[in-house]
């Protein structure tokens, strides 16, 4: 589902926000702290702060949705990836350093286009971070404009 154009966009230092829902189907959203791509199962290794972001982290159960949405800075381009959480467990090292880094490049890339640190001091974090495995179910395109919402892989057979 995922091709490497994708892989290398979600991968890049984009901005990722991820939603799930609580018991009662009410939206909870989160900031991301990295990701990559599985490229053997095209599934999603998502980070995000469990301290920072704990209703929208506890409700990425396995089997429950989650929306996942990817948006570079500089030009906002952007897509979001719906799809299955599979898994949800703390980060191990090589993931912890792998948001670690995350988080100090965002920090970077949005102080240079004029972001203070005290305004992305409540979004970013590499504390406590839980990998989320998600399966990939749809992709849509995000960037504003005439395309936003479409639809970029095929509607699922009934």
């Amino acid at each position: 589902m995922l091709g490497p154009e994708l892989w290398e966009f979600i991968e890049s230092p984009v901005m990722i926000l991820f939603v799930t829902c609580d018991e009662a189907g009410r939206p909870m959203i989160g900031r991301g702290s990295g990701v990559r791509v599985d490229r053997q199962s095209g599934h999603l290794n998502f980070l995000a702060s469990r301290c920072q972001w704990p209703k929208a982290v506890g409700g990425a159960l396995p089997g429950r949705p989650i929306a996942t949405t990817y948006a570079r800075p500089a030009d906002y381009k952007a897509c979001q990836i719906k799809g299955i959480v599979v898994e949800a467990r703390p980060a191990d090292e090589t993931q912890r350093a792998r948001g670690e880094a995350y988080v100090a490049e965002q920090l970077a890339r949005m102080l240079a286009l004029g972001v203070t640190r005290m305004q992305l001091s409540s979004t970013l974090s590499d504390q406590d971070l839980v990998c989320l495995t998600i399966e990939p179910q749809a992709i849509f395109e995000q960037t504003p404009g005439p395309g936003a919402g479409r639809r970029l892989t095929p509607e699922p057979l009934a």
